[in-house]
């Protein structure tokens, strides 16, 4: 006669079903990286899917650590990087960031620093709506390009630094340019009012003044 330990087949069969939730929503999730348009939506849902399977996961394993399916290591799961610190998720005021900027080289762009005032995140151009800063492209004179310089070397510190919000502005998504307009915020102070009480930048006024 063969004995069947009903509760423990229960446990391994959600063990395994929701790390075929975890493999299939991660692959999602990476999928969804290089969608256009509609990628933030979609992954923001396959993020929290992950997150979700995680803590099924987690806990089943945990929850019985003598029969601890070979195939899922709780210690492994936990150490999954939460996917909307890498994507961005939705506040109510805008989008919170939290990922590493280099400065911009080349014609490929994806997530990089162009100047004091504008970046590239993911492949979306975003300019500052707050600040103007010295042009390093173009500059007018020597002390526009250094102080532009500097503005850029700053900006990337400051974005380096932790998470920060993205918020649109309410009456204008795009400038002439195509660039998306953001604020961006981080604990309740804006990193361009930071750049305009360090020098580096000016607060926007509608119009660009000269640096020279």
């Amino acid at each position: 006669m063969v004995v069947v330990n009903l509760e423990s087949a229960r446990r391994r069969s959600r063990r395994a079903f929701a790390g075929r939730v975890l493999g299939a929503s991660a692959a999602v999730f990476l999928a969804t990286i290089t969608v256009g348009t509609h990628w933030q939506s979609i992954a923001a849902f396959s993020a929290n899917v992950v997150r979700t399977a995680k803590d099924v996961v987690v806990e089943f394993t945990a929850s019985d650590p003598i029969e601890r399916n070979p195939g899922i290591d709780a210690d492994a799961i936990e150490g999954i990087p939460d996917p909307l610190h890498v994507l961005g998720e939705q506040s109510p005021g805008g989008m919170r960031v939290n990922q590493g900027f280099t400065i911009c080289s080349g014609s490929k762009r994806v997530t990089c620093i162009v100047d004091g005032d504008t970046f590239w995140l993911r492949g979306e151009k975003i300019r500052i709506a707050d600040i103007d800063t010295p042009e390093i492209g173009k500059p007018q004179c020597a002390r526009e390009l250094a102080l532009g310089q500097k503005a850029k070397m700053r900006l990337q510190a400051l974005l380096n630094a932790g998470p920060f919000e993205m918020r649109p502005l309410p009456d204008r998504e795009a400038d002439q340019y195509g660039r998306s307009l953001r604020i961006l915020m981080r604990n309740g102070q804006s990193i361009g009012d930071k750049l305009v009480a360090e020098g580096l930048a000016r607060t926007w006024e509608g119009r660009r003044r000269p640096w020279c």
